[in-house]
């Protein structure tokens, strides 16, 4: 399997890496109808807890996906 890279912009991120690569060990990406279930930015050990109880969240287009796991500086 090739290694997956993720590339970011959001240079305030905990996570975020030189040449905009995204250093997280986990991320999580929802459909914004998932906001009432948890808090908007989770800790990347939790991803498993909240995959069972979200389950899948359906989206549309890209405005309609949130990345969860945004950690700032």
């Amino acid at each position: 399997m090739a290694e997956v890279l993720v590339h970011c912009t959001v240079d305030n991120c905990h996570y975020w890496g030189e040449g905009n690569k995204c250093e997280a060990t986990a991320i999580l990406i929802t459909g914004n109808t998932t906001v009432t279930h948890f808090p908007q930015n989770v800790d990347v050990n939790d991803i498993g807890t909240i995959l069972e109880t979200v389950g899948e969240t359906p989206a549309k287009d890209c405005l309609e996906t949130n990345c969860k796991t945004f950690r700032p500086n």
